[in-house]
C-alpha cells in the first residue's frame, strides 16, 4: 500500500485521495451545521453544499480578503482565527472583530460584487472554506429548492445585522445629543459667569 517513505503507491493513490476528501468533506460538514445561516438545513442538504466548498488554508497574518477588493462569496472558519479591521480616509486602522471556528464573513458577497468593505486577516493558521456567488447561481439551476433556504437564512442574518447596527447608530446618536446639551449647558454656564 505505501513503500518504505509512507508514500502510497500508485495503485492504491485514487483510493486514498478519495478517503482524504470524503474525511474533508465530513469536516466540511460538522463544521456546517454550526453556521447560523445552514443550521436548519438537512443532512443531504448540507452534504449540497459541502460539495461546492473550496477549502484553503491562511498562515499567521496573511491576509483573506483586502478592504476594497471586488465581493465573490463568504468564508467560513474551519479551524483558527481572524481578525476583521477596517482602514479609514484618513489611513487609520480600527480593529472590529475576532472571529473563530464556524464564525463566518463576507456574506454580503453571495448577494452582490460590491468592494469589500473591511480587511480580515488571519491571526493564526486557519482552514477556511469559501462558497462564491458563481456556485450560488449554479445550485439556483441545479436545486432551486435548497437556493432559496440559503439565501432566505442569509437575508435574516443581515436583517438581524442591520437592526443591531440601528440600534447602535441610535445609542451613539442619543450619546452626541446628550454630548451637546451638556456642551450648551457649560458655555450657557460660563457666558452667565462672564456677566
Amino acid at each position: 500500500m505505501a513503500d518504505k517513505k509512507g508514500r502510497a503507491d500508485g495503485i492504491w493513490e485514487p483510493v486514498l485521495d478519495r478517503a482524504r476528501k470524503v474525511k474533508i468533506e465530513r469536516d466540511i460538514v460538522s463544521i456546517l451545521q454550526k453556521v447560523a445561516i445552514f443550521e436548519e438545513l438537512s443532512r443531504p442538504d448540507i452534504h449540497n453544499i459541502a460539495r461546492i466548498a473550496h477549502r484553503r488554508h491562511y498562515g499567521e497574518d496573511e491576509v483573506i480578503i483586502h478592504q476594497g477588493q471586488a465581493s465573490a462569496g463568504m468564508y467560513i472558519i474551519l479551524q483558527g482565527e481572524v481578525e476583521v479591521t477596517k482602514e479609514w480616509a484618513d489611513g487609520t486602522s480600527s480593529y472590529l472583530a475576532t472571529l473563530g471556528e464556524s464564525g463566518f464573513f463576507g456574506d454580503v458577497g453571495l448577494l452582490d460584487n460590491a468592494p469589500r468593505t473591511a480587511t480580515v486577516t488571519a491571526v493564526r493558521d486557519s482552514k477556511i472554506v469559501g462558497f462564491f456567488r458563481p456556485e450560488l447561481l449554479g445550485l439556483m439551476d441545479s436545486d432551486p429548492k435548497l437556493a432559496s433556504k440559503v439565501v432566505f437564512k442569509l437575508a435574516q442574518v443581515l436583517a438581524s445585522r442591520l437592526r443591531f447596527t440601528n440600534g447602535e447608530l441610535e445609542k451613539a446618536q442619543q450619546d452626541i445629543d446628550r454630548l451637546k446639551a451638556l456642551e450648551d449647558q457649560s458655555a450657557q454656564t460660563d457666558t452667565e459667569t462672564l456677566i
